[in-house]
């Protein structure tokens, strides 16, 4: 079962919270007003524009309200009704991850707002006669969907498959082994013990991801195996041998590292490594069947950059934490750090032309998913060539790639918004901590430096004007930059994005060309 979305979670029950607002409570006009102006902007932070568009014609009839400019009618609360029904609809859309949010039609009830917002005499009922006629059309289009359907299946029922065709069955089943087989739920799991820096997480979920994706690789072998029983010629198979492995990458390049060789996936804070004669160890815990901690053993692993072996290629910066594979041949192991673990595949291999024999790194050649020739590692070679590597190649290697990673701070009322932007920046490579308003960020500015801190402006206890205010007052803080994502600009704020035009890729180009200026 996949994860759960905690942003999206958090979003839908304040959406929903707001819904029970407007039935229960639609004369609360101060009250629903302040929820609103929290609330709204995530709808646009997300993408979900016609939450956003009806979250907007809701707050501009609480602010007439508030101004006396309307007064409220049995109208006017049956429009309100009838709008967070719609919010209601577009929850349910989101929670099912259909398509057809986008295709919402929330115009006429923006219309209504409006009038409403105007003064204009207006009857809701005929938004339920929309509705209800919406329904209806929604009802045919689906009967017609499915009477298409049993058409398609009743004449696939009569399509044979000549004889002569099963080659070509054969090189498609090739290529849908060389797909990823990506277990959704470990990846989340995996996402979040990595943003914990839970250890013990990232472990179980790597062996859980393993696991799911060798039992997957079973079941398509055995259709692949009984594709190739209906080939009688052997010719066929004489250049197609199976090999199953993980894709990584390193310096921007895609490799295989099969399977044979693989112990075990690991991540790893890189300022855990101990080095000894300018060689860096690991300390690998290896399980028991007992369970017991105190049978626990520690074996220390040399650990190598797959990187190091390519020098021609442009160095990667180092990420928060490093992937590293555990391989062993001959009862020797070592760890190989990547810069990512894309998939578990499994990849018709296919030898290396003759002009290549000689290259002992390479074993074999690869198709990836779009048809990219990729390079099957040969880990005997590996291990020989990372052993026979001076500790100080190793060294400048390191160098060359270790860069700072900025740490960032997050200032912001809504769980919604912080849950967002933490996504979005730890994605890029940052390492983030959030406050839930200005005293409790000002505490952590006092136990911690950050190179950076985004805020908001609207918060209790205090606002981002007299938050940014103390910020500049503080020695080390007087020239940290400053991204405002608020509905306004801040004065002493050295940037702003807006929540009602939220960009991500403009996000983190402003935060990228902020630290560098640094």
């Amino acid at each position: 079962m996949k994860e759960p979305d905690i942003t999206l979670q958090n979003y839908l029950k304040e959406t929903r919270a707001l819904v029970e607002l407007l039935k229960k409570h639609p004369k609360n006009y101060a009250g629903n007003l302040r929820y609103m102006s929290m609330t709204k902007d995530n709808s646009s932070i997300l993408g979900y524009m016609q939450v956003y568009y009806l979250y907007k014609a809701v707050e501009d009839i609480y602010k007439a309200l508030c101004d006396d400019k309307i007064v409220c009618s049995e109208n006017l609360i049956l429009l309100l009704s009838l709008v967070a029904d719609k919010l209601e609809e577009c929850c349910s859309l989101i929670e099912t991850g259909a398509p057809e949010l986008e295709k919402v039609d929330v115009k006429p009830y923006l219309l209504y707002c409006d009038k409403a917002v105007a003064g204009e005499i207006f009857d809701p009922n005929h938004l339920i006669r929309h509705t209800e006629a919406e329904k209806w059309l929604q009802h045919k289009l689906k009967a017609s969907r499915t009477n298409r359907k049993n058409a398609q299946k009743k004449t696939q029922e009569i399509v044979s498959i000549p004889s002569e065709k099963i080659s070509g069955l054969i090189n498609y089943q090739e290529e849908m082994i060389a797909r990823t087989y990506i277990i959704n739920n470990q990846v989340a799991m995996l996402k979040s013990a990595i943003a914990d820096k839970d250890m013990k997480g990232v472990e179980e979920a790597y062996k859980l991801l393993a696991n799911d994706t060798q039992n997957l690789q079973s079941s398509l072998l055995i259709a692949h195996e009984n594709f190739l029983g209906l080939i009688q010629d052997d010719s066929f198979l004489k250049d197609h041998q199976e090999c199953q492995g993980f894709f990584v990458t390193a310096n921007k390049t895609k490799y295989l590292i099969p399977s044979f060789y693989i112990h075990d996936i690991i991540c790893e804070d890189p300022n855990n490594y101990e080095t000894v004669q300018n060689q860096k160890i690991v300390k690998y815990v290896i399980e028991n069947e007992s369970g017991q901690e105190e049978d626990t053993e520690i074996e220390e692993i040399p650990v190598y950059y797959l990187s190091s072996l390519f020098p021609g290629q442009k160095a990667k910066n180092l990420n928060i934490l490093d992937t590293i594979l555990i391989v062993d041949y001959q009862s020797q192991r070592i760890g190989i750090i990547v810069d990512s673990v894309q998939k578990f595949v499994s990849v018709i291999k296919k030898n290396l032309p003759s002009a290549f024999e000689n290259f002992t790194p390479v074993e074999g050649l690869a198709f990836d998913e779009k048809y990219d020739m990729i390079p099957i590692l040969h880990i005997p070679e590996i291990m020989k060539s990372f052993r026979s590597l001076r500790g100080y190649d190793v060294k400048k290697f390191e160098a060359i790639t270790k860069k700072h990673i900025s740490k960032i701070l997050i200032v912001d009322d809504s769980q919604t918004i912080r849950d967002v932007e933490h996504t979005i920046l730890s994605a890029n490579g940052f390492l983030i901590e959030e406050a839930e308003d200005g005293i409790a960020a000002i505490e952590k500015l006092k136990l911690k430096q950050f190179d950076m801190i985004v805020c908001d402006d609207e918060m209790p206890r205090m606002n981002g004007e007299i938050f940014l205010d103390n910020v500049r007052r503080m020695d080390n803080y007087k020239n940290t930059p400053v991204v405002a994502i608020a509905d306004n600009p801040l004065a002493k704020a050295d940037a702003f994005v807006s929540k009602a035009d939220f960009s991500r890729d403009y996000l983190i180009q402003t935060i990228k060309r902020m630290l560098d200026n640094e």
